[in-house]
């Protein structure tokens, strides 16, 4: 993962601070973000974005709201990308090279799910912390310290360049399912268009062979095993970021940051020499 330009990265966080506050939009930090402000009192040096969040049908904030802040943004001059899923409304952000990831999730139930589906009760948003950042006051979930060891687990104290990945990963619960006509609408379209709504994943060792007999999760969907031909398939409604994990012991790697799309194929070629940090490792088949 490249990392940010730590000047440019502080400026480009003031501004979007300065916009959404301008629009009032109500959001907190969260992720690698809310970590180092906590923690550290700054920005991560490693990290790779800026991550911030609202949520929906909280603060005054609806999708039309949404609307507005992304047209503020481009008219400041970011670049602007919008995804919408069942869980959030994604609106990826770019400016002097810096992304900023700004999720609006959704609440089911009581919770949030955030990436790569970490299940947090959406009552440590309902009021909002407060942390300084940069010479500013920032909103964070209150408690952060809860919402952080939910995130990264209970060593998110120690500073970790990588590695954090399978904490998360392995809290996560096997599948996450929506609920309500939603989810029954979405079983009935998979029933008749299974491919529509599925992926195959081909797992190739180093030199192209088809690797057997190994376990491929899909975090929040489900864990499969390969089959003779080195294959897994699952189930997906949304093209989204997903991630996903590969192997066990000392043959796995965490891709934390794959876009995946309903009813494609794609193969996976092991490195033995790069087990972290990949990012869109997974190739589409043509």
């Amino acid at each position: 993962m490249k990392t940010m330009h730590m000047g440019d990265a502080e400026r480009v966080l003031l501004e979007v601070r300065q916009l959404l506050n301008d629009t009032d939009i109500i959001f907190f930090l969260r992720h690698g973000t809310c970590l180092g402000a906590v923690r550290d009192g700054e920005l991560i040096p490693w990290d790779d974005d800026i991550d911030i969040g609202s949520i929906i049908g909280m603060h005054n904030l609806d999708e039309q709201s949404i609307l507005q802040g992304v047209d503020e943004f481009k008219r400041a001059g970011f670049q602007v990308k919008v995804l919408k899923t069942g869980f959030h409304i994604g609106v990826e952000l770019s400016k002097n090279g810096i992304p900023v990831d700004w999720t609006c999730y959704r609440v089911l139930g009581k919770s949030i799910f955030q990436y790569p589906g970490v299940k947090i009760p959406v009552q440590i948003y309902e009021n909002l912390g407060t942390v300084c950042l940069l010479g500013e006051p920032f909103s964070v979930p209150n408690p952060p310290e809860e919402y952080l060891t939910l995130k990264y687990g209970p060593s998110w104290r120690v500073p970790k360049k990588t590695g954090f990945e399978a904490d998360i990963m392995d809290s996560i619960p096997e599948s996450i399912n929506l609920e309500g006509e939603n989810s029954i609408f979405t079983r009935v379209l998979k029933f008749f268009f299974p491919r529509k709504y599925s992926i195959r994943i081909k797992i190739l060792s180093a030199d192209s062979q088809p690797i057997p007999m190994t376990e491929v999760a899909i975090a929040g969907v489900s864990r499969q095993t390969t089959d003779h031909n080195g294959s897994v398939q699952f189930d997906l409604s949304n093209e989204d970021y997903y991630a996903v994990d590969i192997g066990s012991g000392e043959n796995r790697e965490i891709l934390y940051e794959e876009i995946l799309k309903p009813g494609k194929d794609y193969f996976y070629i092991q490195n033995p020499n790069e087990r972290y940090g990949r990012i869109h490792v997974l190739k589409e088949k043509v």
